[in-house]
């Protein structure tokens, strides 16, 4: 028995791909995980939660409202009108926004429900979540102050009515000045936050949309560098080799792979969308053309990253290994493993290098967003994912003529 396990694992020693595998290969991804959880040691720095605020009112309380939020270390306040926040959550370019309505101030001064609203990205829950238990608490805070500091002022105008105005003036300013810290809340007052998914589409779940294209994503760019893997599988086994013998150019015989691999892509694409409608109720019916136009780009910019790989590798077992660690990589920062709004800001930086983000994000426009097929937001998707596949497959031409050919 100690004699098999010694020879097994010599075997295993001397095959250096599974070494990789085994031991090399985890390390990058728990540290890429590692990052995007729980960052560095026993760090302190807040991830600043991104908000849109809409002052429809304009008076002195909205604006210590503002204030006060502004200064909370969770969040990141930007200002824009109404419409436009509305339009912003509408593509995805904003998580969410707080609108303060008219009459903000003649409510918090009569004690009345505050016209506050959340407006947000259904999306986005997770998000969501962590906003709302932020903001809550806040203005329960806020609100409560300044109801108590109010009724302390009319009680004491109340019991004294007769009081110079330049003394009553001097009172109000030492009765404020108690509730200035904003630290004594607990007031009974209403303040009720609206909160309004904006979502074109309930129809199609943001999860199922997640799932559908993050899994599709992730499991085409597999596929796809297992084709491009074929090329040199023929180059070993001198197929390659006759080809070039042949009357077919060089060049012929790359755009043949190239074009294979897009029409194998394509059809994975298509299978898998017809399956999450026919079995998870995955509405792809309301916009057939944008989902032709992503299919076909997603397939071109995956397809071109198998083609890519194959093209400086050397062996097979280089791009099984290389495919691995690149496409768990890309899978994990684009947001095919888990949404991209939950990722540290960093992360969400570095997802725009990455296949799976433009093609999630284009599947959300159509799924989620409902966007049109000309809506410059989407047409950006697009056109990001049939230039990255445009540079891969210039790259791999180019590769290709240097390394396989070279040694076919």
């Amino acid at each position: 028995m100690i004699k098999i396990a010694i020879k097994d694992l010599k075997l295993f020693m001397a095959e250096k791909r599974s070494m990789i595998l085994t031991f090399i290969v985890p390390i990058p991804l728990i540290t890429l995980f590692s990052l995007a959880f729980g960052g560095m040691g026993k760090s302190s720095d807040v991830r600043k939660l991104p908000l849109v605020i809409c002052d429809e009112d304009h008076t002195a309380s909205t604006m210590h409202l503002v204030s006060q939020l502004d200064s909370l270390k969770e969040l990141q306040l930007y200002h824009t009108s109404t419409d436009t926040a509305n339009e912003l959550i509408g593509k995805g370019k904003e998580d969410a926004a707080l609108v303060l309505h008219k009459g903000f101030k003649d409510s918090l001064e009569q004690g009345k429900n505050l016209p506050i609203e959340l407006r947000y990205d259904q999306a986005k829950q997770v998000q969501m979540g962590m906003l709302m238990s932020v903001l809550s608490g806040n203005l329960m805070r806020f609100v409560g102050t300044k109801s108590m500091e109010r009724k302390a002022i009319a009680r004491f105008d109340r019991q004294n009515p007769g009081m110079d105005s330049a003394m009553k003036t001097g009172v109000h300013q030492m009765i404020s000045s108690n509730f200035g810290d904003g630290k004594d809340g607990g007031g009974k007052v209403e303040a009720i936050l609206k909160a309004t998914p904006l979502s074109a589409q309930p129809e199609n779940s943001p999860g199922l949309v997640q799932a559908v294209a993050g899994t599709a994503v992730m499991m085409l760019l597999f596929s796809v560098a297992g084709l491009g893997a074929s090329l040199l599988q023929e180059k070993e086994e001198g197929t390659l080799r006759k080809l070039l013998f042949s009357p077919i150019s060089a060049s012929s015989i790359l755009f043949g792979k190239m074009l294979s691999a897009n029409i194998i892509a394509m059809v994975q694409l298509i299978i898998m969308f017809t399956f999450s409608w026919l079995a998870f109720g995955l509405n792809i019916k309301q916009n057939i053309p944008g989902l032709i136009l992503m299919i076909v780009a997603t397939a071109f910019a995956c397809s071109g990253f198998g083609v890519f790989l194959a093209s400086f590798v050397k062996t097979r077992a280089q791009v099984q290994g290389l495919t691995t660690l690149i496409v768990l990589t890309m899978s994990a920062i684009g947001g095919s493993m888990m949404p991209s709004f939950v990722m540290p800001f960093w992360m969400q930086k570095m997802a725009v290098f990455s296949v799976n983000y433009w093609s999630i994000q284009g599947f959300y426009d159509l799924y989620w967003r409902v966007l049109p097929i000309s809506d410059p937001v989407f047409l950006s998707r697009v056109g990001m994912l049939f230039a990255i596949g445009l540079v891969l497959n210039l790259a791999a031409i180019r590769m290709f003529k240097k390394n396989i050919l070279n040694i076919a």
